[in-house]
């Protein structure tokens, strides 16, 4: 089953709406600052995607239940796993490769960390 990953863009956008108005006090009023917009946009179809984060280049990192670390770079999914996982994680029912986090100085480590279910029968 494919499942779509939509990243959520938060569009901030003040609209000026003439000159401020002044108070009797002689104080500028606020301008009221408008809600912000989201608008959801489909990025890729991937299966059984568990979560996903960015990492400081831009790079969109996602793994999925089945146990595959999964890159999207420059508006593309690479057609290869970056790791595959699949032999020694246990991925039934609620189990598998669940979370992804980039270490804070990935920048000069290139650490990334991963939280998943060992399949202690793949040893």
């Amino acid at each position: 089953m494919q499942t779509r990953i939509l990243i959520t863009i938060i569009a901030l956008t003040f609209f000026l709406t003439g000159c401020m108005t002044t108070s009797r006090t002689g104080i500028p009023a606020p301008t009221p600052t408008p809600a912000p917009r989201r608008e959801d946009v489909l990025v890729t179809n991937i299966g059984g995607p568990t979560a996903i984060v960015f990492t400081p280049d831009g790079r969109l990192l996602i793994t999925t239940q089945g146990g595959q670390l999964r890159v999207y770079q420059n508006g593309n999914l690479l057609a290869t796993p970056a790791l595959d996982l699949s032999s020694r994680v246990c991925s039934n029912s609620e189990r598998g490769l669940l979370g992804v986090a980039v270490d804070p100085d990935f920048t000069n480590n290139n650490f990334i960390y991963l939280y998943y279910t060992f399949n202690k029968s793949s040893t």
